[in-house]
């Protein structure tokens, strides 16, 4: 009951976010979600667990918040320049566009993206956790919705994320109890981790963009390409 108490809290909670942002049919959301794509339904409907997550006033403007969330390898070694916490992360984008994540911790599995237009991204995630040395397998379905304050001498953007998480575990009693326990502490603590680092992003790329760009260069883990488009992204260069 718990459970079923929180998903409606936090359904209800997403969609208020999302009807607060003024994109057109906006409101059936999780319908077209679940059209385009049916093995997000389960996910959504059935969850292990959910969790919300608001990151108001980053210091960025939608332009400049689309392109860190389309460039997801990018924003990970920017991420590791600017939140040590990060380090064991790793995203490499497969020979089929889908991005493996993988965390020496504990953690891997492939994401790929659902849906995609501006204010909105949807993303579909398979992969395993380890917890107690037990490897557990399940998918993540993570929408997330940003929109430009409007009227502000500064840009700003207010973005929010909800995750729906669907653990596969044939685990009964104690041992589940304590998995039960464990999980959700350990995926607040990543939830943690990923916010503080998007927070410290958004500040390097707009107090010093010339220095980021610098850092990006010298790490020789950035395209030429993806450098050349952060640079007319954020240094408003041709």
């Amino acid at each position: 009951m718990k459970v079923k108490g929180y998903f409606r809290i936090a359904a209800l909670s997403f969609a208020l976010i999302i009807l607060s942002v003024p994109i057109p049919g906006a409101g059936d959301f999780l319908s077209l979600l679940e059209r385009k794509d049916p093995r997000t339904k389960d996910v959504i409907t059935k969850p292990t667990l959910t969790r919300v997550l608001e990151l108001p006033r980053l210091p960025v403007n939608s332009r400049q918040y689309e392109f860190l969330l389309d460039h997801p390898h990018l924003s990970m070694v920017l991420a590791h320049i600017y939140d040590s916490s990060l380090d064991l992360y790793k995203v490499k984008v497969r020979p089929d566009g889908l991005f493996h994540i993988d965390d020496a911790a504990g953690l891997a599995g492939d994401m790929e993206i659902v849906n995609s237009i501006p204010g909105r991204r949807a993303y579909f995630i398979y992969g395993h956790f380890d917890i107690l040395k037990i490897r557990f397998h399940g998918h993540v379905v993570l929408l997330i919705s940003y929109a430009e304050r409007p009227d502000e001498a500064v840009s700003s953007v207010d973005s929010a994320a909800i995750s729906y998480v669907k653990v596969n575990s044939a685990f009964v009693g104690f041992f589940a109890k304590i998995v039960a326990f464990l999980f959700p502490r350990k995926v607040d603590e990543r939830i943690g981790r990923f916010a503080t680092a998007v927070r410290k992003v958004s500040i390097a790329v707009h107090d010093d963009p010339e220095r980021a760009y610098a850092k990006l260069e010298a790490s020789a883990e950035v395209s030429p390409q993806e450098l050349n488009e952060f640079a007319g992204i954020f240094l408003r260069r041709a």
